[in-house]
């Protein structure tokens, strides 16, 4: 740990020193001597440690309450009102898996980012209540000058599912309220840098999560009246490749135009309605209130990866799930965004 004595400190000195002096010739040949005493305020490493700590069994406890069917958005509050300093001013937080709105600088973007279900920040799916089971913290250094004090180093998420820790690079800034209580005002996290920009299963998996809540969230739009092209052509610019070239595109239930390479043929297949494909009656809004998935594996290597298995579809009018078999791959767009590049999907073969 470093710390340092800092400017102020040392002009404060002086400047005691000055009025010793100054006491000393005019009123009294014996100068009283005081002591110059510390702030109360001022951090010390421990209390950074502590407050790592206990924040680390916040996300976990968050997690726990969220599976065990609490209020999870009262523990994630609790959360927020405890350790950041949205109560001081403004707090600088940087998320991990944040990319729409990287920036959370209110008490909402930060409970959003915890716990999800908040239509300004849809990208949301709530990271602490994923769930985890663990959170280690190894830091690089704190650095502590009076009541201020940063870190900076690597924290490991261990999930519940029994998967590998997730590694995240981290920069922290502590400072405390007039009740003297720690309080982070930044909060920056990231993924490690990757040359290759390797793929991982985590992001395969929560593509295809997010992908089944936007055929769902489509749907809704359609019900609710909305603005459901509009829905449909996000979702596509969010999933699809074409950004990038050529969409091996081959959805269920189209036999006339089989394949859509075109962002335009797979637009009509999402939501009918367009006279080139006439054949289409709009897949997402059926609507489906539901898509689960089930991979009978993924295949990565680099920036490229495969998928194969089964994903069922539960419709709105209460019926038995559909269900599908798919084949999808993915790959990386210049800004690291991973996308769908191959989508295929199939009836199960019936004799």
């Amino acid at each position: 740990m470093k710390r340092f004595k800092g400017i102020s400190a040392i002009l404060g000195s002086a400047f005691l020193a000055m009025t010793l002096v100054a006491c000393s010739d005019s009123t009294s040949s014996e100068p009283v001597e005081e002591e110059p005493t510390e702030s109360t305020h001022d951090i010390t490493e421990e209390e950074v440690l502590e407050l790592q700590q206990s924040w680390g069994e916040g996300i976990v406890h968050i997690g726990e309450v969220y599976s065990e069917g609490g209020d999870y958005e009262a523990a994630a509050s609790e959360h927020i009102e405890r350790f950041y300093g949205y109560d001081i001013g403004n707090v600088l937080f940087k998320p991990t898996l944040a990319k729409e709105e990287r920036f959370r600088d209110t008490f909402e973007g930060a409970l959003s980012y915890f716990i999800g279900g908040n239509e300004a920040f849809p990208e949301d799916h709530g990271f602490a209540i994923v769930p985890w089971t663990d959170v280690q913290w190894e830091n690089e250094g704190v650095i502590i000058e009076g009541n201020k004090a940063v870190s900076m180093g690597v924290y490991y998420f261990t999930p519940a599912n029994g998967g590998d820790p997730v590694e995240v690079e981290y920069n922290f800034a502590y400072t405390k309220n007039n009740d003297g209580d720690l309080k982070i005002v930044l909060h920056g996290s990231h993924y490690p840098y990757n040359p290759t920009q390797e793929i991982t299963e985590e992001e395969v998996l929560e593509l295809q999560q997010s992908w089944g809540e936007g055929i769902v969230h489509i749907g809704e739009v359609y019900s609710e009246g909305g603005d459901y092209e509009a829905a449909a052509s996000e979702h596509i610019e969010r999933f699809y490749g074409y950004d990038i070239g050529n969409v091996l595109f081959k959805p269920t239930l189209a036999k006339e135009e089989r394949f859509r390479d075109t962002f335009e043929g797979a637009l009509s297949y999402f939501i009918g309605g367009n006279e080139a494909y006439p054949e289409d009656h709009g897949f997402a809004i059926t609507p489906w209130t539901d898509v689960r998935w089930e991979n009978e594996g993924v295949i990565i290597e680099g920036n490229k990866a495969v998928s194969m298995g089964m994903y069922y579809f539960t419709p709105a009018n209460g019926e038995e799930p559909v269900e599908v078999e798919y084949t999808f791959s993915y790959t990386r767009n210049d800004d690291g965004d991973l996308k769908i590049v191959l989508h295929s999907s199939h009836l199960p073969y019936s004799n």
